[in-house]
């Protein structure tokens, strides 16, 4: 979380709140609160589904940081090995996303209990980590579809640079 988000959540809105001017200015603040604590969660996961984007197009040499010498030097095998993790973690990210939008349909903190920011937290949580067993499963078979397309370009290009 970035400290910058933090001091515009803070100070301004708990000071404007005296004891006396009651519960109704109270919620204000809370909701007032959790919307920035939802538009800060919210960036967050951008982010972070920015960086493992990112990570991905670095194991498969698609980043921008990459030079083609560095691309050139890496072994047939190693390269294979790079886009199978690529491939497993980008069907981790696709079923990541897929189970958060199955979970938004399930209504919840209706009735007594109300859902709070940490379990909602958990709840990501839980669903990235069962993501990535159904990934690493092989069941879903997304990774396996992009491995073999990819691999087959990945082959001809080796087979192009070693008769050039």
């Amino acid at each position: 979380m970035k400290t910058g988000n933090l001091a515009r959540i803070g100070s301004p809105n708990l000071d404007s709140v005296s004891p006396g001017r009651g519960e109704a200015q109270a919620k204000g603040m809370s909701g007032s609160f959790a919307e920035h604590l939802q538009g800060t969660l919210d960036a967050v996961t951008t982010e972070r589904l920015n960086r493992e984007i990112e990570t991905i197009k670095y194991k498969t040499g698609l980043a921008e940081g990459v030079s083609l010498e560095e691309k050139g030097t890496v072994s047939l095998e190693k390269q294979q090995e790079r886009l199978r993790d690529a491939a497993v973690e980008l069907e981790a990210l696709f079923l990541q996303q897929m189970i958060s939008a199955m979970q938004r349909t399930i209504p919840r903190g209706e009735g007594i209990l109300r859902t709070s920011q940490a379990e909602k937290l958990f709840r990501e949580m839980l669903d990235e980590q069962w993501a990535k067993v159904m990934a690493e499963s092989g069941d879903i078979g997304l990774a396996k579809s992009l491995y073999d397309q990819l691999n087959q370009s990945l082959l001809e290009k080796d087979k192009f640079n070693s008769t050039a």
